[in-house]
């Protein structure tokens, strides 16, 4: 459930992503039924090799993106995706858009502005993936 919609409702507040993170540290300790107040949840976290919920809130965002930029969904996307024009280097893609300008919290950190400059970041071996798979294997290494 917490993940339910994630890819739209991804919280910016660190006291918002705190309040989310609880609720996964509350699941380790249920898990390995370790309620000692004493005990380490972020070696309970590394135990069950769980990723943070924000880390596994940007991957399908930027899995979402995949799949928009390469035509894997049906979405007119023409208003949004709008190329960069910034010069691109070695380590470039082709696949690189504008972010929109914002001076709003509330767009800013929604779903286009915030993964676009995500996406724009990513290394071009990543982006250029052929398969979604494969792409989420690399992303997922990339960012641990």
């Amino acid at each position: 459930m917490l993940e339910y919609a994630s890819t739209a409702w991804d919280p910016h507040y660190k006291k918002d992503v705190s309040a989310v993170e609880r609720v996964q540290r509350s699941a380790a300790r249920f898990c390995l039924g370790n309620y000692d107040r004493t005990a380490s949840v972020s070696a309970m976290i590394k135990e069950l090799d769980w990723d943070s919920l924000e880390t596994r809130r940007k991957c399908t965002r930027l899995s979402m993106m995949y799949k928009l930029s390469c035509g894997l969904l049906n979405l007119n996307t023409e208003n949004v995706f709008i190329p960069s024009k910034e010069i691109r280097t070695r380590n470039s893609h082709k696949f690189k858009y504008r972010v929109p300008r914002t001076s709003k919290d509330i767009f800013k950190y929604s779903f286009y502005p915030r993964t676009l400059t995500e996406w724009n970041s990513l290394p071009k071996e990543i982006v250029l993936s052929e398969t979604l798979d494969n792409f989420n294997s690399k992303l997922k290494n990339f960012i641990k």
